[in-house]
């Protein structure tokens, strides 16, 4: 807003572009309890390092918009894209270890470019989307998973969905991108770990469970009805 001649206040017009994007937020997930378990600086360091490979990991016509503590946002311009940006970050995160498991939201539609920035409704579906993802899904909506079909990736039909500050329920697909590896995530700190190579192991309610460290299995061990929900990545049964 800027003053005229008689000193009034006169609006100068919005500077934007409207543009259409395929819209992704993707964060580490459990990386609240990992924080708890190993440290802020911890913590620090691989929200950081997760950055560092989004940007590696783009490809040709992706952008990383922003990272938000554990969390990056990034467009690009089709579903096979973005699935395949996930795909090579997901990867990367597996290579590196001692990462959690990623989830991700995806969805596709107009947008509003401003300063740097991405705005609209395309990208809030994207960021509810991603909070509803559990550990190694990616959420997406109908257009990208009628984009992305021959993606060659598994794609699941979930149903209609009620996402927060969203009216009308939306139908959610889920991309699985981890299915084999959910038995090798620390459920104390949901650390991915390595499935080969050694690791701490406790046996309860003749489950075994893996963990990163002692420090997370002296934890388990104290409160195991925190952690062994159904939900839990177990790594094996323990033999009668």
């Amino acid at each position: 807003m800027a003053a005229d001649d008689m000193g009034e206040p006169a609006w100068t017009p919005f500077e934007h572009a409207d543009t259409h994007a395929v819209v992704i937020f993707a964060d580490l997930s459990g990386f609240t309890a990992l924080t708890e378990v190993h440290g802020d600086h911890h913590a620090a360091e691989l929200a950081d390092a997760f950055a560092g490979m989004a940007a590696d990991a783009l490809g040709p016509g992706d952008e990383v918009i922003k990272s938000i503590g554990d969390a990056v946002m990034v467009i690009t311009g089709s579903a096979e894209a973005a699935l395949g940006f996930l795909t090579r970050l997901t990867e990367a995160t597996r290579r590196a270890g001692g990462f959690p498991l990623l989830s991700a939201g995806v969805s596709s539609g107009p947008v509003i470019r401003r300063r740097g920035d991405v705005f609209g409704a395309t990208v809030n579906l994207a960021a509810r989307l991603a909070g509803q993802a559990s550990a190694g899904q990616i959420l997406i909506d109908p257009s990208v998973a009628a984009a992305g079909a021959g993606s060659g990736l598994p794609i699941a039909a979930l149903g209609a969905m009620r996402l927060r500050n969203i009216a009308e329920p939306i139908e959610v697909y889920a991309v699985d991108v981890a299915s084999t590896h959910q038995g090798h995530v620390d459920p104390v700190c949901r650390m991915h770990i390595a499935a080969t190579g050694t690791a701490v192991t406790v046996t309860h309610d003749h489950r075994v469970y893996r963990f990163c460290s002692s420090l997370c299995a002296t934890r388990f061990s104290r409160r195991p009805e925190d952690f062994a929900t159904s939900e839990s990545p177990v790594f094996g049964r323990a033999q009668s």
